[in-house]
């Protein structure tokens, strides 16, 4: 069996991330920073060897990963399951806000009016799963968001609820993965 490489990446920012809200859903543009960031990311991952880019189909997602796709020649994939959580009812609040912290680690119920984490880790290990499968020996970009992140890690990886709790990738920070 050929060895996969997975570079998992955040997409660049938004207004949302600069004033450290909740995005979750809602379809934002990056910001002037953002599309330099999904500049800088191009240049990170530009030898790494990308075959092929999956993207959630979010616009700040789709804005990074077209960015890397333009430089390398490839187009991104828009992948719905690499959408971020639905946060529903919290969309648009701070992400220090004390309800979202309690929130937060409550992982099998509802955000109200969206998904619950171990929902959303149901769709991204699903995708994931296919992915592996169709991309088996090559080397591919995933471009999602802060939470899908964090739920691409734990397919790889054993954390902890606090070390998943901790998990951040910055803006156009990116995770290695070989299986």
């Amino acid at each position: 069996m050929a060895v996969t490489t997975i570079y998992s990446a955040r997409h660049g920012e938004t207004a949302f991330n600069a004033q450290f809200l909740l995005c979750g859903w809602i379809d934002l543009p990056l910001t002037e920073k953002g599309l330099a960031q999904a500049d800088e990311l191009t240049e990170l991952v530009r030898d790494k060897g990308i075959e092929v880019i999956y993207c959630s189909d979010l616009l700040r997602a789709r804005q990074t990963a077209g960015a890397v796709g333009e430089a390398l020649g490839l187009t991104p994939i828009p992948e719905p399951r690499l959408r971020e959580v639905n946060f529903g009812d919290m969309e648009r609040c701070s992400r220090g806000d004390p309800a979202f912290k309690r929130r937060e680690q409550i992982f099998a119920e509802r955000f109200p009016g969206g998904e619950s984490v171990l929902q959303a880790a149901h769709r991204v290990y699903g995708f994931l799963d296919e992915m592996l499968a169709a991309c088996e020996g090559k080397t591919v970009l995933l471009v999602s968001h802060g939470w899908t992140n964090k739920l691409i890690a734990s397919y790889f990886k054993d954390l902890s609820n606090e070390e998943f709790g901790e998990y951040v990738l910055p803006n156009c920070g990116y995770a290695k993965y070989e299986i």
